[in-house]
């Protein structure tokens, strides 16, 4: 039910109902930042090539085998958000912290005394890959359009009377198939019918209306990701690795989105006549998504000469079993106009949804990484990797083939190669000190048009109307290492900025578009690592 979307095309003049994914469901499982070891998040995780870091096993698995002794190592992060989000009416800023956990390995290596094979290594790390914690709040005044004239709309096409609609006793139609949001604007005024008997509706939005907006939304969760390892080292010249990794997904989001409107047109008697009132709703939304999933990755660095090491891996689709929960409620205060409920809290049975659930599966995109580094002697070095992901290639897949081969479609056409670009240095200032800097670029899979509001790529005939569009991201890194005998210490920072189109619900009306929220993140790691 959370799963049934529509996609608009310019200007809403054709509608095609789809049930399934949307195609900015899939974003959660794609997102990757620079998470892992300080010294890998200093360098801009540019160790395609390099190797030798705990990090570079979600990378290139060929990165393990240039160890030559067995290490232990774990990494600690203090992150800060700071948020500031831009409409046509004002600025909202918001900002916070959380610790995060980004790493924990080890890697054992057996070595032999001779022969073309020189050592066999066994790696397991759990790294941290994306954080989804956030906060943000946009206001819209002047509003033209309301989310209750999109929900009207939508609730037409599905040919649905207002007694199938309405709570009654011994009746859910939460249970009966019909759009979770048209019952749920229906049982709080939100929609209404021409009249008892007709299944055409209209929002509370009419001429000589007006109002303004605001919306509320906390996102927390997680990408992690569990490597097991096994590579190796073929006469100092070239590297193998192969890795299974499994990758767990937690994505939450609770959002509130309200509007006050002055003029409103409100059914406020039991027969379904209309009255022109003021007053107010928020709609409370929540959002769980759990995942599962596995895949598998090779790599491989050659070394031709001393000062040059070239690096190349491939990772498989990753493949997901996911998990939606999810609900909402609405709280409503319309003046009381001939015995129209005055005020409705979202504790009251006929405001709120049942608690929803669906599954799914999905698979992400295959990933493609070329590397190259030079090692300047004893002083330092410099590193260049380029990956490149088909985003294109997510797929849904579930019980209603029509229906996902449509959201694939949909994916297909919206998304697109995602390009990113890692370069990083260290700089050996004494065998023991180390400084290190870092610069990592990602590509938005959107494309260009959905991101700045050209195009409109769909809206969610589920309880949450929202959604946010992402830009490209930029990521600067700085940091530095300490090695005293067997043990070592690096702390890094990073500062990533990335813009993103927040959307309350779909809508070409310019009093919300645009609205950005320029995101900077600023991340502080702490890794400790003993070889043994």
């Amino acid at each position: 039910m959370k799963k049934r979307f529509i996609i608009l095309t310019a200007l809403f003049l054709g509608v095609m109902p789809m049930w399934a994914q949307g195609v900015l469901d899939a974003l959660p499982a794609l997102t990757q930042q620079p998470q892992g070891t300080a010294r890998y998040t200093a360098m801009g995780g540019a160790f395609g090539a390099l190797g030798g870091d705990l990090t570079t096993i979600r990378q290139n698995p060929a990165g393990i085998g240039v160890y030559r002794s067995s290490e232990l190592s774990v990494t600690a992060g203090l992150n800060f958000y700071n948020n500031t989000v831009t409409s046509p009416s004002r600025v909202n800023k918001e900002n916070g912290f959380y610790f995060t956990g980004d790493n924990l390995g080890v890697v054992g290596v057996i070595r032999w005394n001779d022969g073309v094979l020189r050592n066999l290594n066994f790696g397991f790390a759990y790294n941290n890959i994306a954080n989804f914690n956030n906060v943000y709040r946009a206001d819209w005044n002047n509003i033209g359009t309301s989310v209750t004239n999109i929900i009207a709309d939508n609730t037409c096409m599905y040919n649905v009377y207002p007694d199938e609609l309405a709570l009654a006793d011994g009746y859910n139609p939460y249970q009966y198939g019909l759009p979770w949001m048209s019952v749920l604007a229906y049982n709080t005024y939100l929609i209404n019918p021409t009249d008892a008997n007709s299944d055409y509706y209209s929002g509370i939005f009419k001429e000589g209306t007006s109002g303004r907006a605001y919306l509320h939304t906390a996102t927390s969760g997680a990408v992690d990701e569990y490597d097991f390892n096994i590579s190796g080292n073929i006469s100092d010249k070239f590297y193998w690795g192969l890795s299974v990794n499994v990758t767990n997904i937690l994505y939450n989001i609770d959002s509130y989105y309200g509007e006050s409107l002055k003029n409103a047109q409100v059914a406020a008697t039991a027969n379904g006549v209309l009255s022109t009132t003021d007053g107010e709703f928020d709609i409370h939304n929540r959002l769980t998504t759990r995942g599962i999933g596995a895949g598998v990755k090779v790599g491989i660095i050659y070394r031709p000469f001393n000062f040059l090491r070239l690096g190349a891996a491939f990772h498989s689709p990753t493949y997901y079993d996911m998990s939606d929960t999810y609900s909402a409620a609405v709280e409503y205060d319309f003046n009381n106009i001939d015995g129209n409920r005055e005020h409705g809290s979202m504790d009251d049975i006929n405001n709120q949804t049942d608690l929803g659930s669906f599954k799914y599966h999905l698979s992400t995109p295959w990933h493609f990484m070329a590397s190259a580094a030079t090692v300047l002697g004893k002083w330092g070095i410099i590193s260049v990797d380029y990956e490149y992901t088909d985003a294109q290639g997510t797929r849904y897949s579930g019980s209603d083939a029509d229906y996902e081969s449509s959201s694939n479609k949909y994916i297909t056409e919206q998304m697109q190669g995602v390009h990113n670009v890692r370069v990083g240095a260290e700089f050996r200032a004494t065998p023991a000190f180390s400084i290190r800097a870092g610069y990592a670029y990602e590509s938005s899979p959107m494309r260009k048009e959905y991101f700045n509001g050209t195009a409109i790529p769909q809206v969610v005939d589920g309880t949450l109307t929202q959604y946010q569009i992402p830009g490209d991201a930029h990521n600067i890194s700085c940091g530095l290492g300490y090695r005293f005998n067997n043990f070592s210490v690096d702390v890094a920072y990073v500062h990533r900025m990335q813009d993103y189109s927040i959307y309350p619900f779909t809508t070409n009306n310019n009093s919300y578009c645009p609205t950005i929220m320029g995101m900077h993140h600023n991340s502080v790691k702490l890794s400790f690592g003993y070889r043994f």
